[in-house]
């Protein structure tokens, strides 16, 4: 065969993005740019390098670190700007000051004619105990403060940056808002070697907590902590992981959640390499249900009278039909329906919603359908509803004590998510199910949510629906259904393929058939 032969018979891939590193180099390779470029590698990104300084280290100690010059700076970041432009930046060890100040001056001038993403993870002390940034004052951290997209320090290197003595949550967000207010737009302070609510010891806390804000929102990320001695490069690693997920065009809050799963892999998988603490391990993303972390909205939740217990499991949700009117309702239960959502948008309070309401459950109560009343939580409490389904909107507005007084009262929960930062929240609210989508772009309603795809709903049910009974809605008809039932869901949320006697016979015949023969899902 013929050299053009081969040539014409391969694939042209598509350009990966291209994310830089401006960091050190590690000769033991743990961290600095060998673990950036292990995670852009492991997570599909092109890596790139400015290399700010040469280190000699192992697993044990920093023996010697050989900040380059100016000049050497200058030549790589020139190289790069004029043929490799970046979606993300990854900023780590700074080690002079007028490396700080060149670095602020050439962030600000790339971004006035080229979009990127830039996160630095502050290395000022080193986990095998060498001191770098630390002796640096305001005036020389400042000006990068505001060039940079997110923050990520520890709680000793936040303590370092902001003057303030970290020993309560509260004053974890009192750090990250003072950062805040002097120019970065996000902040991650990293909990990995924090303390619990009851004031436990470092080495006693069961839970890492990490604490991320901005001016629009805040959000607690908690972890079950791991005892790996071998955690060498875990700020590096989760620093490329986020500038990774940003790329790739994942919004902020979606790759801080990524990126920590990423993290919780690599500690998982982490194993000994030399005499000290060995590298955190970078490969391609498993998504296992082990590294899934929990979103909290508050640092109250985590006191024990505050927790919330998982609510009753869902059984089996089967062909789940969504109805505004009793006429569907009742014609549904006698056709073979497996689930009812109740979704009534009319105005709360009316008398003709309530009446409407009780005959919708009494009538599910004859026929032992399951039946979860759309968003009007608090009418579910009322008639002793068999569940409720929240969409983002309304969970956003319920109150954590409402949430306990439902888990209590024995109702069932279902929650819509959309993106890896809802699920992450609804996780650590243990729902009775949760609801993928859109799947594809529904016939309903108009929604503000991207599609998810049928790529997507697999990695989804692969990891989540390990834990949790699930369904998906969204655009799914008789066309497609064989396709979403391939990804290894075994319910399937519908409404307008269900709107009329003849359409809801032939999509349950359908559904019946192609779901009958497959084993069980168990949770």
């Amino acid at each position: 065969m013929d050299l053009d032969d081969t040539t014409q018979n391969h694939t042209i891939q598509k350009s990966r993005p291209i994310v830089w590193s401006i960091a050190a180099s590690d000769s033991g390779g743990g961290a600095g740019i060998q673990a950036d470029l292990n995670t852009f590698h492991s997570l599909g990104c092109h890596g790139c390098t400015v290399i700010t300084a040469i280190t000699a280290q192992n697993s044990v100690a920093v023996e010697k670190i050989h900040p380059l010059s100016a000049v050497d700076l200058a030549a790589q970041w020139q190289a790069l700007e004029k043929d490799l432009l970046p979606e993300a930046i990854k900023i780590g060890l700074l080690t002079e000051s007028k490396t700080v100040r060149w670095l602020a001056r050439r962030l600000e001038s790339l971004r006035s004619n080229h979009e990127f993403f830039s996160v630095w993870d502050p290395v000022l002390k080193a986990s095998t105990g060498t001191h770098f940034l630390d002796a640096f004052g305001r005036e020389e951290i400042n000006p990068l403060l505001k060039q940079v997209d997110l923050i990520t320090p520890n709680l000793q290197e936040a303590e370092m940056l902001t003057k303030i003595s970290i020993t309560s949550f509260a004053d974890i967000q009192l750090a990250a808002q003072q950062l805040l207010d002097r120019g970065v737009k996000n902040v991650l302070i990293k909990g990995g070697h924090s303390f619990d609510r009851a004031g436990n010891s470092l080495g006693k806390a069961s839970f890492c907590r990490d604490y991320f804000a901005n001016k629009d929102q805040s959000f607690w990320l908690s972890h079950a902590k791991q005892n790996q001695p071998n955690n060498h490069g875990t700020g590096c690693t989760l620093a490329s992981a986020i500038a990774s997920f940003v790329s790739q065009q994942h919004s902020l809050s979606d790759s801080i959640v990524l990126a920590n799963r990423f993290i919780q892999q690599g500690l998982r998988l982490a194993a000994p390499q030399g005499k000290g603490a060995g590298p955190v391990w970078q490969a391609a993303l498993e998504n296992h249900p082990a590294d899934f972390s929990e979103i909290s909205k508050s640092a109250e939740d985590f006191e024990q009278e505050n927790s919330i217990q998982s609510f009753p499991k869902a059984d089996n949700l089967g062909l789940y039909a969504i109805v505004d009117n009793l006429i569907d309702l009742e014609r549904l239960t006698t056709q073979g329906i497996t689930t009812l959502q109740w979704r009534d948008k009319s105005a709360v309070g009316s008398d003709d919603k309530k009446e409407n309401l009780q005959r919708a459950i009494k009538h599910c109560q004859r026929a032992n359908i399951p039946l979860y009343i759309n968003d009007d939580w608090q009418l579910a409490l009322e008639f002793n509803a068999y569940g409720i389904h929240l969409g983002q909107e309304d969970l956003a507005q319920i109150q954590h004590n409402d949430l306990k007084r439902l888990q209590k009262k024995g109702l069932h929960l279902g929650i819509s998510c959309h993106n890896e930062t809802e699920l992450a929240y609804a996780h650590s609210l243990k729902p009775s199910y949760l609801a993928f989508g859109p799947v594809f772009t529904p016939k309903s309603k108009i929604v503000a949510h991207p599609q998810l795809g049928l790529s997507k709903l697999k990695l989804w049910q692969s990891g989540y629906g390990k834990l949790y009974p699930t369904t998906c809605i969204g655009g799914i008809d008789l066309n497609n259904m064989q396709s979403v039932l391939a990804t290894g869901i075994t319910s399937i949320a519908v409404i307008s393929a269900i709107d009329d006697e003849q359409k809801s016979s032939v999509f349950i015949e359908t559904f019946l058939k192609n779901t009958q023969s497959r084993p069980k899902a168990v949770i």
